[in-house]
């Protein structure tokens, strides 16, 4: 896995989702080699901590992400999912804010949204769950349905619903919009995760046009970087967006 960073970004974010690809190659070299499960625990146990976790996962991106996700939430915090899928980060996110927090869900398909309301009542008992508006509406809709600079944490996970209809996917055009709508609906101090999936027809266009937005941000209002396994390909990309914590008008001025 490579980070590539974009711009300067802070520190727990490099050190949770930004892992280097030397570090990588070293910690499977030797996983790889190791005959016994104790000498495997052994071997994990020298590397960093997120790394571990990362290797034990299967070199899992959502764990990458979600370990970036904990380093910014709060109990109260305003959360946005901009893709709920089947509700399983959702649910990670409504965990993480608690009953004092506030969790938006976005999802085009009303499967997803019943899907996503299912998973958090039957997991999360009434006096534990957080505020929740779950929106059957294109994530494009973000900024209008969520409000501008009130979000901690604003997170997509681009293609398609996971046991759906393969072919109805995120799009370039939608995606695009949604994104720079999350610009401005996430708050000074909070962080934008993109979960790119490129292996499917039009998920390589979608990433580049995610990466073209990122690249184009000032870096002296906005922090980026992009995490990759180098040896898969067709493995999902993880970008990460930090909005830098002095106020400040407009994404680019």
């Amino acid at each position: 896995m490579a980070a590539r960073t974009l711009a300067s970004a802070p520190r727990h974010i490099a050190t949770a989702a930004c892992i280097r690809a030397g570090h990588v190659a070293r910690a499977r070299c030797l996983v790889a080699s190791a005959t016994a499960t104790s000498q495997q625990t052994s071997v994990i146990s020298s590397v960093p901590a997120g790394l571990a976790e990362l290797l034990q996962s299967g070199s899992k991106l959502t764990t990458a992400a979600k370990t970036a996700w904990t380093q910014f939430l709060r109990p109260g915090d305003t959360v946005v999912d901009a893709t709920c899928g089947n509700g399983h980060d959702t649910l990670f996110l409504a965990q993480a804010v608690g009953p004092s927090g506030h969790v938006i869900a976005f999802d085009i398909q009303e499967a997803a949204i019943s899907a996503t309301r299912q998973r958090l009542e039957a997991s999360l008992p009434p006096g534990r769950l957080p505020r929740l508006e779950l929106h059957a509406a294109c994530h494009s809709r973000l900024q209008e349905l969520a409000g501008s600079g009130v979000a901690r944490l604003v997170v997509f996970n681009l293609g398609y619903l996971p046991g759906a209809d393969k072919s109805l996917i995120t799009s370039t055009a939608t995606t695009s919009a949604a994104l720079e709508a999350a610009l401005e609906v996430v708050e000074p101090g909070g962080l934008i995760s993109i979960l790119c999936y490129v292996g499917h027809p039009g998920g390589m266009e979608e990433y580049n046009a995610v990466r073209q937005i990122c690249a184009e941000l000032k870096p002296a209002y906005w922090a980026t970087s992009e995490t990759r396994l180098l040896n898969r390909p067709t493995a999902p990309v993880l970008v990460l967006l930090w909005r830098c914590s002095e106020p400040f008008f407009g994404r680019r001025s």
